[in-house]
């Protein structure tokens, strides 16, 4: 008897290992940097996360059971970062460099390599090879990364053509997290603006990657400006005077330097808390934010929820705390 009991659990211990792994999903690469030392998995949606990869003389393995389909950006201290999707027991491996990636592995993994080296044979027109893939490509979630990239992102968008493009879409692609918040706010003309920040990756004064979403509700006021500006550093002296009277769990402000010169920046930084942030691309007026909003001038500020969604724009002063305090109001009533 003892022998038989023996037996029927070792027979479920085999088979719930084997559930386990084929549940997993396993991301292992070869970086050609061997000085990397470690590279991170950047998740937005629905709750903000970052994990770090431990780089050994350029390989590096991560591994999770996730609960759907999941889309994270890989990236590297630089901040170059590419898409990964993954499902329970598929396989990923990449190759190379951030800039030139190599992706093989299961569904959109491949299929977004096929146009990475489509596009890089012929650069004469991206924008309708681009389209092209995601029209073969309707039920693939690859295609969601390609018509964020190289649509929702153009900062000379064409609303038109992108409602048309998300019309032909397979229904799972479109209430894919990055196609499903756009195409329920795009605009119906160009002169309207988006009601949402696109995505991008900016990382504080440290070299954190700076998160978008969490599982508190959250206010973010991305403050525009530059050290060479003098009225919009007066603004920021203002700013960080009023963040104390505002409760640090629930707002928090994100400034955005326009400066080209990383010593200039700094030197005009104030020291950062839970609810000061600081950070700079030196890329001036071509950051993105920037170039979505067509933001003309310095000072400017927008305060989005912690989905990106736009509240309202250049608000300062007491109109600034009495709006946040509003906000946290109501929140909580709907609670």
């Amino acid at each position: 008897m003892n022998l038989i009991i023996r037996a029927i659990l070792f027979c479920t211990l085999i088979t719930f290992i084997s559930c386990g792994e084929n549940n997993q999903f396993i991301l292992t690469g070869t970086l050609s940097n061997k000085k990397e030392k470690q590279i991170y998995a950047i998740y937005d949606d629905p709750i903000a996360k970052i994990d770090t990869i431990k780089v050994i003389e350029g390989k590096f393995e991560y591994t999770f059971i996730p609960d759907t389909i999941t889309i994270f950006r890989l990236a590297n201290d630089s901040g170059i970062a590419t898409p990964i999707f993954a499902d329970k027991g598929w396989n990923v491996n990449f190759k190379g460099s951030f800039i030139k990636p190599e992706i093989s592995g299961t569904g959109p993994n491949e299929e977004l390599q096929k146009f990475r080296e489509t596009i890089a044979k012929d650069t004469t027109n991206v924008h309708s090879a681009a389209k092209d893939f995601i029209l073969k490509n309707r039920t693939s979630y690859a295609s969601a990364y390609v018509f964020n990239q190289y649509f929702i992102q153009n900062p000379d968008a064409d609303f038109k053509e992108i409602n048309d493009i998300v019309a032909k879409l397979d229904g799972h692609v479109k209430d894919c997290r990055i196609v499903d918040i756009i195409q329920k706010y795009l605009p119906e003309d160009k002169e309207q603006k988006s009601e949402y920040l696109n995505y991008f990756s900016c990382k504080d004064r440290k070299g954190k990657y700076i998160s978008w979403s969490s599982k508190d509700e959250q206010y973010t006021l991305v403050n525009i400006w530059a050290s060479w500006d003098e009225s919009s550093k007066v603004q920021r002296d203002s700013l960080y005077k009023k963040i104390t009277t505002l409760p640090k769990k629930e707002f928090r402000v994100l400034n955005i330097s326009l400066d080209f010169n990383k010593n200039d920046w700094e030197r005009s930084c104030k020291e950062e808390n839970e609810q000061w942030i600081e950070t700079c691309d030196l890329k001036g007026w071509q950051n993105p934010i920037v170039k979505q909003m067509n933001i003309p001038k310095v000072p400017y500020n927008i305060l989005v929820t912690k989905n990106r969604k736009i509240i309202t724009s250049c608000i300062y002063g007491d109109e600034l705390t009495e709006k946040v305090k509003n906000l946290i109001e109501e929140n909580k009533k709907k609670k």
